[in-house]
């Protein structure tokens, strides 16, 4: 395989002049990047049969509600060509359940675990108000075929951790397919299961992706032990790594960043086939 870079986009208001020492300001090259990751997770969502083909637009993008209003971690060949990406909505550490996509999922709605689901994720965000820490939806990771297996589709994941780390602290979700081991790898590096006193919330399966997803939490202050090191230098790499936004970047701390039309947004769940 040849080298690859990270590219990071940034919505509006988002803070990214606090860690990040390369802020850019281009909204043609801030487009150009979002839709090369749209066209991405298209492809690969529609052969995964994720997704169906009416759910793409006439140049093959993947366009989901919130896009614009998250950060996206991007992986790019030696030609600039997107062939991996993950997308992170980051909430303020006031942020009520209401307002998080996860309360929109199936099993929160589900007439047995609805109130489970709500309890597990609001100790969380006990947490996160507590601590003063951001609180992070995951979601929209693909990657390249010919890309899996190799160390690019690892730091493409761990790098979660290190913007956690950037970002100020963390405690984040996500939904999971359970398809191709995807959570199985998520819980390696980390991720668990929520739990409302002491059980565990069950896998369930989703009518919209027809798929078994399960709910997962990550705490970005205490990742897998083993995978430390690799977290340590991407946090170096990501802090120098140039981040593209559409609007003038804010100096603001992340952790006071707060999306507009959060409650709005579509689930985003976590495909990595």
């Amino acid at each position: 395989m040849g080298p690859y870079s990270f590219q990071l986009l940034a919505p509006r208001k988002s803070g990214i002049g606090h860690n990040f020492s390369q802020p850019i300001k281009d909204e043609h090259l801030y487009d150009q990047f979002l839709s090369g990751m749209q066209r991405l997770r298209g492809s690969i969502y529609l052969k995964d049969g994720a997704i169906k083909a009416w759910e793409l637009d006439d140049e093959g993008r993947h366009q989901m509600h919130g896009d614009e209003q998250s950060w996206h971690l991007l992986l790019l060949d030696e030609h600039k060509n997107v062939i991996g990406c993950a997308r992170y909505l980051v909430h303020a550490s006031d942020v009520s359940y209401e307002r998080l996509r996860i309360s929109q999922s199936t099993l929160a709605n589900d007439p047995i675990w609805g109130s489970k689901v709500r309890a597990a994720v609001e100790a969380d965000l006990k947490c996160v108000r507590e601590g003063r820490l951001c609180y992070v939806e995951v979601g929209g990771w693909a990657l390249s075929e010919e890309w899996r297996g190799t160390r690019a589709a690892l730091e493409i994941l761990v790098g979660s951790y290190a913007l956690g780390q950037l970002w100020g602290g963390c405690i984040g979700s996500c939904t999971a397919t359970i398809r191709h081991s995807s959570s199985s790898m998520l819980r390696r590096l980390g991720g668990q299961s929520f739990e409302n006193d002491g059980q565990a919330l069950p896998s369930y399966n989703d009518p919209e992706y027809e798929c078994v997803m399960e709910l997962l939490r990550f705490d970005y202050r205490s990742p897998a032990s083993r995978f430390l090191p690799l977290i340590n230098q991407l946090r170096t790499s990501l802090s120098k790594a140039p981040v593209v936004t559409d609007a003038e970047p804010f100096s603001v701390r992340l952790r006071d960043f707060i999306p507009e039309h959060a409650s709005r947004l579509r689930l985003s769940p976590v495909f990595m086939s």
